[in-house]
């Protein structure tokens, strides 16, 4: 993703479809994307303006919901 903060929004809008389709409880789907949106945001003001855009990873694994931004994660537990 561009390193701009409207990355944010957009890794949000996917955090939501991936909670979504998990299965998350509303609450903690909530919380989640909102770790998503501030880990972004985090590596968007980390990057130097002429930095590469930065890989956003959204995998599911091992019993956790998890997005990778450069090289920090954000997890959430899966239901069971």
């Amino acid at each position: 993703m561009p390193n701009d903060p409207e990355g944010a929004t957009v890794a949000a809008v996917v955090a939501t479809h991936a909670v979504d389709y998990a299965g998350l409880g509303a609450a903690a789907g909530a919380a989640f994307v909102e770790r998503v949106r501030a880990c972004v945001l985090e590596a968007v003001k980390a990057a130097p303006p002429s930095a590469k855009p930065t890989p956003v990873v959204f995998t599911g694994a091992n019993g956790q919901l998890t997005v990778t931004v450069g090289g920090k994660s954000v997890s959430q537990p899966l239901p069971a």
